[in-house]
């Protein structure tokens, strides 16, 4: 089982839980779980890849380790470097490093 299998075991567990208290250790935990596992995919400095899973600060911080600026949108974002055009991707692109720019592939 992954961590992203756990922390959604956490959520389901949540929901049905009666006690508020208990419901809300459930989700705290299930957040911290989901943020390790961002915290792990951006670990790489050379590959992310976009997922509803991650929180918005990891592809941000990605990206301004490379020297890109990011914005977030409804289903992805945009990111761009002085003086070169905008980069748009989506949950599911993958954002590579060669060590001189980003590129996306599907």
């Amino acid at each position: 089982m992954t961590l992203a299998e756990v922390a959604d075991a956490y959520e389901r567990e949540a929901y049905v839980a009666i006690r508020h208290a208990v419901q809300d250790r459930l989700r705290r935990q299930a957040r911290c779980l989901r943020r390790m596992v961002a915290n792990r995919d951006a670990a790489d400095p050379t590959t992310l890849r976009l997922h509803h899973a991650l929180t918005l600060d990891v592809p941000g911080r990605w990206c301004r380790r490379h020297g890109y600026r990011a914005s977030f949108g409804y289903d992805g974002l945009t990111l761009q470097r002085e003086g070169e055009p905008v980069i748009v991707a989506s949950v599911g692109n993958t954002l590579h490093w060669d060590g001189h720019r980003i590129t996306v592939t599907p």
